[in-house]
């Protein structure tokens, strides 16, 4: 039998800081050439020490910090996944309202092909998943199609049409697949 070991809250506390720091100053100058750790630390109002505490370096930061933002994601997509029909709506308007809270942080990461990459293929296996569960829906479009023009969406929203509640989005959404 294995003992899982509690995280020191004051450690959990010092990583949300230099999250939440890195992700704050990425929100201010996208380039992530322009990071430094005394940077990140200035901000976060911690030391050098306390950064290297708990990230190798910059990129296992970065690394880590878009696995946190994909595990949030996941839970967030799987309402998607019940999208028959508009009462359903809640779900997804909830799963757009996460990309809303975060705009700034994915118009950032947007910008780079592997997250976008990644995010895609999370897509193309939720519509997956959904295809299965719904057998006896007839198939027209493929996955990746669906899964780039879903992309492609919300990426258009966060970027240009933010003036667009989440209600209207997932409207949208639902009577282009239907």
């Amino acid at each position: 039998m294995s003992i899982q070991k509690k995280q020191d809250p004051r450690a959990l506390r010092s990583k949300r800081m230099i999250k939440k720091a890195v992700t704050d100053i990425l929100i201010e100058n996208p380039d992530i050439s322009k990071l430094t750790v005394q940077k990140i630390s200035d901000r976060a109002e911690l030391n050098r020490a306390t950064f290297y505490l708990h990230f190798v370096d910059i990129n296992d930061l970065l690394k880590q910090l878009v696995y946190d933002i994909f595990d949030d994601l996941s839970l967030e997509l799987s309402p998607i996944l019940q999208i028959d029909n508009l009462n359903h709506e809640e779900q997804l308007i909830t799963f757009l309202d996460y990309f809303y809270k975060h705009r700034k942080l994915f118009a950032v990461l947007f910008a780079h092909p592997d997250f976008k990459k990644k995010l895609h293929m999370i897509l193309k296996d939720s519509i997956a998943i959904k295809r299965v569960r719904d057998r006896t829906k007839e198939v027209t479009l493929s996955m990746d199609i669906l899964a780039s023009s879903i992309l492609g969406v919300i990426m258009w929203w966060l970027k240009d049409g933010v003036h667009f509640s989440s209600e209207y989005i997932a409207k949208q959404i639902i009577e282009l697949y239907r």
